[in-house]
């Protein structure tokens, strides 16, 4: 017998004796089952999750934290890196035009910081006697970066002695811009016989 066909007659009221008996039996069954699944002895349990002990726990951490100090040292060397292409090929470019715009050479700024060294000290009342300023070779070469690259220079920086008549010992720094040649003074000893003046 079909339990549809029995269930529906059932439910409208045109079952049979033997279709009421069948639908009643199967419905005793369904609900004998149910019971069983209800059981605790039937239950399925989940198997019980395992407490990680203070080992395990104390490596994953460690792990965990090893790997956000790499990433983190990666991403700074990234960053570090990748400015550091920025800045060469800016700081790169303002050489370049530095060297453009180089006019002077170092023996032309030499004269220079003589003439400045001597006006200077004929300004100061002074009588020079003689002058005697460094070498080419050692001359210092500076890089003056400015903010519109195109503009940057080199300047000389040019350590000049002047002797006077008098005695006097006149020790000058002077900076020399190799793009328009004029000079300015960085520092300035005047000294006789233990005695300085500024």
């Amino acid at each position: 017998m079909n339990y549809e066909d029995a269930f529906r007659h059932y439910r409208e009221g045109t079952a049979t004796d033997e279709e009421k008996a069948f639908v009643l039996d199967e419905i005793a069954k369904a609900k004998a089952l149910s019971s069983l699944l209800d059981d605790e002895g039937l239950a399925v349990k989940r198997a019980p999750i395992k407490e990680a002990e203070a080992k395990d726990v104390k490596e994953a951490k460690h792990r965990m934290i090893m790997r956000r100090v790499i990433g983190g040292l990666i991403a700074v060397v990234v960053i570090i890196l990748a400015l550091g292409a920025i800045l060469g090929g800016v700081f790169g470019s303002a050489a370049a035009y530095a060297r453009d715009n180089a006019v002077w050479e170092r023996s032309e700024a030499i004269a220079v910081a003589e003439d400045y060294a001597r006006a200077h000290a004929e300004q100061n009342g002074f009588v020079v006697s003689r002058i005697f300023s460094d070498l080419p070779k050692d001359v210092d070469e500076d890089f003056n970066f400015e903010t519109d690259l195109k503009s940057s220079y080199y300047s000389y920086k040019v350590d000049v002695t002047v002797w006077t008549e008098d005695g006097w010992e006149l020790e000058y720094e002077i900076e020399v811009n190799s793009h328009t040649g004029s000079p300015s003074l960085r520092e300035y000893e005047a000294d006789k016989e233990g005695y300085f003046r500024m």
